[in-house]
């Protein structure tokens, strides 16, 4: 059922929306009292993923070099910046507008790897990168409520996650997903350790297990996205991404007792319109 690379790698993004929706579910279940800061949560998901993918590389006997240090550097860079954004943004937004914001990434793949990795971008695709920026103008609603600062961070968020995404399709000549992911986590363990040192909390029972869920859930996605966008272009990877929208909405009334408002709804719509147009651009 999953034996051509395009299956293989609907079938890795839709696994890896689903773990990557759950994290800032797990964002947000810790309370603000806890007085937690971003950063104790970012280091918990860096950390969780480094020591669990030290553990597979040691048994499975891959090295630990990397093959391409630099364009892996820039990775972690991009992906740090992107990381600290969303979260950002989702603790102070509601989920579901957070999550679907984000969302916008897969047209900045599309945008970036047309221009730094010679894929073409046809004119479904332009379309769908105007249906999918509309969409967002829509969900802000910049002519009723002021642009805050969560949601300029989702936005910001959504350019430096689709700038990390684009080297993935770079690195895949050079280095195995599971070596892409435990670099991007080390870093992310060693950039906001410090920040832990000095104004880390002790949680909680409660909390703690948030934070380790944080981390095993983004590890999970990330793993999956990985390996998706090594199986084909990022394009064509893109509309399978776009599951975390409805997984948000559904953790949204599920979890939070809170129904989107029509605008989240009307912006989404476009949002996956978009992706489905670029997705049946591709062709199968």
């Amino acid at each position: 059922m999953f034996n051509t690379p395009r299956r293989k790698a609907a079938l890795y993004m839709s696994l890896g929306a689903l773990f990557l929706s759950i994290v800032p579910v797990f964002v947000k279940l810790i309370p603000p009292e806890s007085g937690i800061p971003t950063t104790q949560k970012l280091f918990m998901r860096g950390a969780v993923a480094t020591l669990a993918l030290a553990v597979v590389l040691l048994m499975r006997g891959i090295s630990f070099k990397p093959g391409n240090p630099i364009l892996l550097g820039a990775r972690s860079l991009l992906g740090i910046a992107g990381m600290l954004a969303y979260f950002l943004a989702v603790e102070g937004m509601h989920l579901a507008e957070a999550v679907t914001i984000n969302k916008l990434s897969p047209f900045f793949v599309l945008i970036l790897s047309w221009l730094f990795l010679d894929e073409k971008l046809k004119k479904n695709q332009i379309l769908a990168i105007i249906l999918g920026f509309a969409g967002v103008i829509v969900i802000l609603r910049p002519t009723s409520i002021p642009l805050t600062l969560p949601a300029s961070l989702a936005v910001i968020s959504a350019l430096f996650a689709g700038s990390a995404y684009t080297t993935l399709r770079a690195l895949r000549k050079t280095d195995r997903p599971l070596l892409v992911v435990f670099w991007f986590s080390s870093a992310v363990t060693v950039f906001f350790l410090p920040s832990v040192i000095l104004r880390g909390i002790m949680p909680d029972l409660k909390s703690l297990v948030f934070l380790f869920c944080i981390g095993i859930s983004g590890t999970a996605g990330q793993l999956f996205m990985t390996k998706a966008y090594r199986c084909a272009p990022g394009g064509e990877v893109a509309i399978y991404g776009y599951l975390s929208v409805v997984f948000s909405m559904l953790w949204q009334i599920l979890l939070f007792d809170s129904m989107p408002v029509a605008a989240v709804f009307i912006g989404a719509g476009l949002i996956l319109l978009g992706g489905w147009i670029n997705y049946r651009n591709n062709g199968d």
